[in-house]
């Protein structure tokens, strides 16, 4: 039964529960070290307690264990003061309970302690009606349907000092917890249950992430560029000596270590800049210099659910639609290639290629610049190993139906033309880069085939089976069904309150409510 209202510990709207004491709600989830916030990843089962007691006689109808999931933005508008934003809870697991369990009749007694098993295991994937919005992309509702990790909600960090900071901004938070709710139905007809108590643990979600196909990157795609060519000059005044080019491809993904695997000292992948110099005539090709990478960690957050992936190209005009963008640099490692040499090639007449062609290989040269002549040319490669530092929390790339987290891998290279007395240039690149996890350790792929004798597939399904009403002992082994989904939609916000989870949603607008 939904609830028309959630109160939790800090809230003082019950007045008829203000005099004497409110049960007391302690969850206990198993395994769990002091002072650090439980993490579980894909196929982890959430065990533990709930113990309730009270200092006083109390009567109620029912008890609610869920374990949620829940995306909150809020966004400035820049076309009227105020904001706007959105709450959702893609996820809903709730525990059955047994009526064997309650206490008959339903009255917790003062100084008696009641305890409560829960058991929830975390999916892969979210069910299909909790992206029901409109989309202009057909791969949208897969994305949105993966289940997203926890996200800008602070939590202790493994050595219980710091917290983590995963570069989340304060306008858009993803949260997950085991929440107990306690009701008791008023008396008289067709009124709503009260609330007696609602308590939530929080834990952590990192979702096992798979590596996905290379983004097709197009030329007007202002978050990522692939490829940029410059000239090459001898001086401020004095002609040009030729044409650079520089590529990559997009790197094989950042694996993220597993929750429970052994910690490795780094996290890598390499990227390949390709370089490409086409001169003027029989100039040399310039000497290189140093190569900067960072990496760009860019959040992107709505009002609205997102109905296609999100872009930079229309960048200018979200903060009207209720929708933005946070972007924070994380610089990686620098590295001097000034003894990088460069390969002479001689055209053999072929026919010109397109300026992208060769750009989607890390073993292809780059296609030719738009000066080029037909003559020779010379090519470069430099390999750049990709670290991520230890003082930031990452989370894989991921996108929700509000909320999504995006990574690109600047890398930005220096040259030096003979004979120039210019600062020394450089060239750019913003390349795509996803960030996955890995599985927990022993976890057999997605799609693995288990073999089985022929022996065992002739008793199971070709043995005498009994089509007889189970009998009320047999009924009584039986294990209680896994927890169920509960619909839920994406709607507008609440008020934002501390530690408080509302079911339901209601618009803002320059905060007074509608």
């Amino acid at each position: 039964m939904a609830t028309p209202s959630i109160l939790t510990r800090g809230s003082s709207s019950l007045a008829a529960f203000a005099v004497r004491g409110r049960p007391k709600v302690d969850i206990v989830v198993a395994n769990q070290q002091d002072g650090l916030v439980p993490s579980y990843t894909t196929g982890d089962t959430i065990e533990g307690t709930v113990t309730i007691t009270t200092d006083h006689d109390t009567r109620f109808d029912e008890l609610e264990i869920t374990f949620e999931g829940t995306a909150r933005t809020s966004v400035e508008r820049q076309s009227m003061p105020g904001r706007t934003g959105a709450y959702h809870t893609f996820l809903r697991l709730r525990q059955p309970i047994d009526d064997a369990a309650y206490p008959t009749p339903r009255v917790l007694e003062a100084g008696r302690s009641y305890q409560f098993p829960f058991t929830f295991v975390v999916p892969d994937r979210l069910l299909p009606h909790i992206c029901n919005h409109t989309k202009t992309n057909l791969h949208v509702e897969r994305s949105h349907t993966l289940l997203p990790p926890t996200f800008g909600d602070p939590m202790m960090a493994n050595n219980r000092k710091s917290v983590l900071d995963d570069m989340a901004p304060e306008m858009c938070r993803i949260s997950y917890l085991v929440r107990v709710t306690l009701q008791r139905k008023p008396v008289g007809q067709n009124t709503s249950p009260v609330t007696l108590v609602s308590v939530g643990k929080k834990v952590r979600v990192i979702p096992a992430v798979e590596e996905e196909p290379p983004l097709n990157v197009t030329e007007d795609e202002g978050l990522y560029c692939i490829r940029k060519e410059k000239d090459v000059k001898r001086g401020l005044m004095r002609g040009k000596l030729g044409r650079l080019v520089v590529t990559a491809a997009q790197p094989k993904p950042v694996q993220l270590n597993p929750l429970h695997g052994e910690d490795r000292d780094s996290v890598s992948t390499v990227a390949t800049v390709q370089l490409r110099f086409d001169p003027v005539g029989d100039e040399q090709p310039p000497r290189l210099g140093t190569v900067w990478s960072k990496l760009r960690v860019s959040t992107f957050y709505s009002a609205d659910p997102w109905g296609d992936y999100p872009s930079a190209s229309c960048i200018r005009t979200w903060a009207q639609m209720g929708r933005g963008v946070y972007t924070e640099a994380v610089p990686l490692s620098t590295m001097c290639v000034a003894s990088a040499q460069w390969t002479k090639h001689t055209d053999s007449g072929l026919d010109r290629r397109d300026s992208m062609h060769s750009t989607s290989s890390t073993d292809s040269l780059p296609g030719p610049s738009a000066s080029f002549a037909g003559k020779s040319y010379y090519t470069a490669s430099v390999v750049v190993p990709i670290t991520l530092p230890k003082g930031k929390t990452f989370v894989p790339t991921f996108y929700s139906c509000l909320i999504a987290r995006l990574y690109a891998l600047e890398l930005s290279v220096s040259y030096h033309a003979a004979n120039s007395r210019l600062l020394t240039p450089t060239a750019s690149l913003k390349v795509p880069i996803q960030l996955t996890c890995e599985s927990r350790p022993g976890a057999g792929p997605k799609g693995t085939v288990v073999e089985i004798t022929q022996d065992q597939v002739n008793a199971e399904f070709f043995s005498p089976r009994s089509i007889a009403p189970p009998s009320v002992s047999e009924l009584a082994s039986v294990p209680l069904s896994p927890p169920e989904y509960t619909a839920v939609r994406v709607s507008n916000p609440p008020p934002d309150r501390s530690r408080m989870l509302p079911p339901s949603s209601r618009a803002t607008t320059g905060g007074v409510r509608v």
